[in-house]
C-alpha cells in the first residue's frame, strides 16, 4: 500500500462493489439458546414451525351465551327465543355439552360446548329465572373463533432470519416454545480519533466530540454488542494499540482515515492486517475504507458526522445485519416525486439527505458532509447512481427511510 497521505486518492472503489468485499469476508456469528424474553430484537438462528393448533379449540369471542343457532331463527325484538340455562363457562374451565334450546352462559375464550355452533352476545340477550330471552338471531359459527384459525399445527411460523419483535415472542409462547436458538449479538467496537475532540467545555481549536454518542446509537439500532468506546489522540502508536488490543467483531474507527497528514488509520490497519478498501466512489463518506485484523472487521469512517452517518447506514448496517443473517435491509424504501432539480457528479454515487412526507421528496438544502443537523431534518436517503447527473424537479425515486 502506498502512503497517499498529502497526495489524495488515486482511484476509488466503486460504490456497489464495496457490499461484494463485505460480503465476502463477513461471516455469521455463533448461536445460542435463550429464554423468549432474553430473545427479544434478536435473530432467530432456525425455522419454526407449529406444534399445534392456535387457538387450540374452539372457543368464545364474546361474553354471552353458547348456543345451537337454529334455536335464534325468526328471533326478534319483539319474539324472542327463549332456552334454558344449564350452566356456565369460564375461560380455563372445562368443556361442556348442551341439547336443543338450551343456553350455556359463556365467558370470552371459554371452550365452546359440544352440541353448539353459535355465540350470542349478553347485550342481546336477558335472563329471567334460569332461562334466557334472545332478542336477536346469531348465524352458525357467529362469535366463535375456530380452532387454528390464527395458525394451523405444522404451518410455517418463521423463517431462519427473523428478528423477533414483542409480537413475535407472543407467537413463539402461544406455540410452546420456552427456549429459541438465535444468532449471538455481533461485538463491535468504537474508536474515535482526534486531538481536537473533547468530552465538554471546548477551548480554542477544540470541538465536542459527537460521533461516539452517534456511532452508540447507530449500533445499539443494529441490535449489536457494544464492548468499548475509546477517543484517543492523532497517534500512530496510540491507534495501533487500540485496534490490535480489541477483541471484538467488528472495530469502527473514526478519523484519521483520509489523506491528512496524521491520518494514520489505513497505515495502521495495513501494517497490522490487510487493508481491503481504501477511497469510495461516492459522496459523502469517500474516504471510507474496510480492513481486516486477524479475525476483525475494520471499517474506516470519516470523521465529518454526517460521512459517518452515511458510511455505517449502508455499510456498517448491512455488515452487521448479514452477521444476524438478515438478508433484507430493515429499513423500508418509498417512493415519491422530487419537488426540486438535484444535481450530481457523474462517476461517483451521491448519496443526499432528503425529507419525505406524503409522496413528496424534497432535497435538504444545507447539507454539507459537517451539517449533523441535516440528519434530523431529514428522514431518508435517495441514491443517485455513478452514471448519471442527476434527477429532474417531478421524478418519481425511491428513497430510504432512516
Amino acid at each position: 500500500m502506498k502512503d497517499i497521505r498529502m497526495k489524495g486518492f488515486k482511484k476509488r472503489t466503486h460504490f456497489h462493489k464495496v457490499f461484494d468485499v463485505i460480503k465476502e469476508h463477513i461471516t455469521r456469528t455463533s448461536t445460542e439458546s435463550l429464554s423468549i424474553d432474553n430473545c427479544i430484537f434478536r435473530v432467530i438462528a432456525q425455522d419454526i414451525n407449529s406444534p399445534s393448533d392456535i387457538p387450540p379449540f374452539n372457543r368464545s369471542a364474546v361474553d354471552g351465551y353458547a348456543l345451537k343457532a337454529e334455536d335464534t331463527y325468526g328471533t326478534s325484538q319483539y319474539n324472542p327465543s327463549k332456552l334454558k340455562i344449564i350452566g356456565e363457562c369460564s375461560a380455563g374451565d372445562p368443556q361442556h355439552t348442551i341439547k336443543k334450546t338450551e343456553a350455556l352462559r359463556i365467558m370470552t375464550g371459554s371452550i365452546i360446548p359440544k352440541g353448539a355452533d353459535a355465540c350470542v352476545m349478553a347485550e342481546y340477550c336477558e335472563e329471567k329465572d334460569n332461562f334466557v330471552l334472545v332478542h336477536k338471531p346469531v348465524a352458525g359459527g357467529g362469535n366463535i373463533c375456530i380452532q387454528g384459525e390464527d395458525i394451523k399445527k405444522g404451518a410455517h411460523v418463521f423463517c431462519k432470519g427473523t428478528r423477533i419483535t414483542p409480537y413475535a415472542a407472543g407467537i413463539l409462547a402461544s406455540i410452546g416454545h420456552t427456549k429459541i436458538k438465535v444468532y449471538r449479538k455481533p461485538k463491535v467496537a468504537i474508536i474515535v480519533t482526534g486531538d481536537e475532540l473533547v468530552e465538554k467545555k471546548p477551548k480554542q481549536g477544540q470541538i465536542i466530540d459527537s460521533n461516539t454518542h452517534t456511532l452508540n446509537g447507530l449500533v445499539r439500532d443494529c441490535r449489536a454488542e457494544i464492548t468499548s468506546k475509546k477517543r484517543v489522540k492523532d497517534n500512530y502508536n496510540e491507534i495501533r494499540t487500540e485496534l490490535l488490543s480489541s477483541d471484538a467483531d467488528i472495530i469502527i474507527i473514526s478519523g484519521a482515515t483520509s489523506c491528512g497528514k496524521k491520518d494514520y488509520v489505513p497505515l495502521v490497519v495495513n501494517e497490522c492486517g490487510r487493508l481491503l478498501i481504501h477511497g469510495v466512489a461516492m459522496k459523502p463518506a469517500s474516504p471510507f475504507g474496510i480492513g481486516t485484523i486477524g479475525k476483525k472487521t475494520v471499517f474506516l469512517l470519516s470523521g465529518n458526522p454526517v460521512a459517518v452517518c452515511t458510511a455505517f447506514d449502508f455499510f456498517v448496517r448491512f455488515a452487521l445485519e448479514a452477521m444476524q443473517s438478515i438478508t433484507a435491509s430493515e429499513k423500508t424504501t418509498v417512493h415519491g416525486v422530487l419537488t426540486k432539480k438535484i444535481a450530481s457528479a457523474p462517476g461517483r454515487t451521491d448519496i443526499f439527505r432528503v425529507k419525505y412526507h406524503d409522496g413528496k421528496i424534497e432535497p435538504i438544502r444545507i447539507s454539507g458532509s459537517g451539517i449533523l443537523s441535516s440528519m434530523i431534518r431529514a428522514n431518508a436517503y435517495l441514491v443517485v447512481p455513478e452514471n448519471i447527473d442527476g434527477y429532474s424537479e417531478g421524478t418519481k425515486v425511491s428513497v430510504r427511510l432512516f
